[in-house]
């Protein structure tokens, strides 16, 4: 590698702040809000909302395929904007529009005198297969499959259910409560969660605002056991070129010649704390955080009559440190260099930071200034419901986030996603665990959260309806 890749691929290194990892917490003295919380739940159309959801979770499942069979990837979210928009007004919502970005927005209406709360999710996916080929969505061994089943259509299922329930059990608050769903969150080069960014600068300060108890709050799928109000774990996207003398011989050694051996290497940098069902970018052990390695794509030559005179490999790499995922950095240049020296004079390599999104660029890690991230009125009430609803540990992770909520912070609004492996069976049986493995022969759970296998276990979103709903109700402010 010369001098002066070296220094362009240092410097693409030391672009940002470094990320501090802060971890779940324990939230103390939540006697207020847990009274408030069951209090809340006590109320007779809370119950009858709560109802509603057990009542009606078939309902639910048929709604959740609709969306899915409704195209929705990045950059042509236009089919399944309209189908929400369409939910929307069927539902009641007042102001319901489709913005600029396809975002679409509703507005629940409260009574006055109470703060505003934003409950959103993502409703764009990965662009698996083009728009004019059908997507079949269905039901099997207790999940729904489809492209983007759990990332975010199970967000926007549990949205669109905390609605359905607010109606039909003629629930008044005295804040509005806001329905609204993203676009662009799945990232394109380097400019994910647009929908995100677009609904904040519309929007903050004049409509919502957090110094003023405002908060915005997203669905993931899960819930139960607490909120999330960290921005996102740090993300790089780098790129290894390889190449080869030029007076290399098809039959003799080029470029994939070195492709294996670095390969082999690279292996050795993954982090085995990465690796399970339900691990997460920014779960960390104490003093060393996790690194999640993924070798994303390898491509080489498309002529057939020529070696192979440049290889690529494109990795994803993603930590809740920057400093962490400079050092896998060096450590791959580190192998790069040794494998081609050791082939001899003319093979060389070319390192490079193509892309770059996370809390260590342009957001202070610790949150915006004014907010504490681990102690707030609406963290607290969020904490408080999943104790009231299962008795689980109210805790606040201060790290973890969502793809949307960087966008968000760095616009200036703090985003919250209400996070728990809760699973509600129905009929008061729970369970605390992550999704469930597959029992069936034929099917498998993709180890992808992308992919046109991508399924959710169905009772894994109940918990987080319910913890969403008596949250909202309760910070809203139950009116009389």
């Amino acid at each position: 590698m010369s001098r002066s890749s070296i220094a362009t691929a240092a410097a693409a290194l030391m672009m940002g702040l470094t990320a501090q990892a802060f971890g779940a917490q324990p939230v103390p003295d939540l006697d207020a809000e847990i009274a408030t919380a069951r209090k809340t739940l006590a109320a007779p159309p809370v119950k009858a909302a709560m109802d509603y959801v057990e009542r009606t979770k078939d309902e639910t499942i048929r709604e959740w395929l609709s969306l899915c069979e409704a195209y929705g990837p990045t950059g042509n979210e236009q089919q399944r904007s309209r189908l929400i928009y369409r939910l929307f007004r069927i539902y009641g919502l007042n102001d319901v529009r489709i913005d600029e970005e396809r975002n679409v927005i509703g507005v629940r209406p409260g009574t006055g005198t109470g703060p505003t709360v934003v409950l959103n999710a993502h409703h764009d996916s990965v662009r698996l297969w083009p728009v004019d080929q059908e997507i079949s969505s269905f039901v099997a061994d207790g999940r729904v499959w489809c492209p983007s089943a759990g990332d975010d259509l199970s967000g926007v299922t549990q949205l669109l259910g905390v609605l359905r329930a607010m109606n039909a059990g003629k629930v008044k608050t005295r804040g509005d409560v806001w329905f609204v769903t993203f676009t662009g969150e799945e990232p394109v080069d380097n400019h994910a969660s647009s929908g995100a960014q677009q609904f904040v600068r519309a929007n903050y300060p004049q409509n919502i605002d957090w110094k003023k108890g405002d908060v915005l709050v997203q669905f993931h799928g899960g819930g139960g056991e607490g909120v999330s109000t960290g921005s996102t774990p740090v993300r790089h996207r780098t790129r290894l070129r390889l190449f080869t003398p030029i007076e290399g011989s098809r039959w003799g050694r080029h470029s994939i010649d070195v492709l294996g051996p670095v390969l082999v290497r690279l292996q050795a940098l993954r982090d085995p704390r990465a690796e399970g069902e339900g691990q997460h970018p920014g779960v960390d052990s104490p003093g060393d955080p996790v690194l999640f390695f993924n070798t994303a794509m390898i491509e080489g030559s498309e002529i057939i009559n020529s070696p192979a005179r440049d290889i690529t490999i494109r990795f994803d790499l993603r930590s809740s440190s920057e400093a962490r995922l400079q050092r896998a950095h060096q450590d791959i240049m580190r192998i790069a260099k040794e494998e081609t020296e050791k082939f001899g004079e003319g093979f060389r390599f070319v390192y490079e930071v193509t892309s770059t999104n996370g809390v260590g660029l342009d957001v202070n890690p610790n949150g915006l200034t004014g907010f504490d991230k681990a102690n707030n009125a609406a963290a607290r009430a969020a904490a408080a419901a999943s104790t009231v609803l299962y008795g689980t540990k109210p805790t606040v992770d201060t790290d973890n986030g969502c793809g949307d909520c960087v966008r968000a912070y760095r616009e200036g609004m703090p985003g919250f996603s209400f996070r728990g492996n809760v699973i509600d069976h129905g009929g008061g049986k729970i369970e605390m665990r992550g999704s469930s493995p597959l029992k069936s022969e034929t099917r498998r759970v993709s180890a992808s959260s992308h992919d046109v296998t991508e399924s959710k276990e169905i009772d894994q979103i109940w918990s987080g309806l319910k913890h969403g709903l008596l949250f909202a109700i309760t910070y809203a402010r139950l009116a009389d």
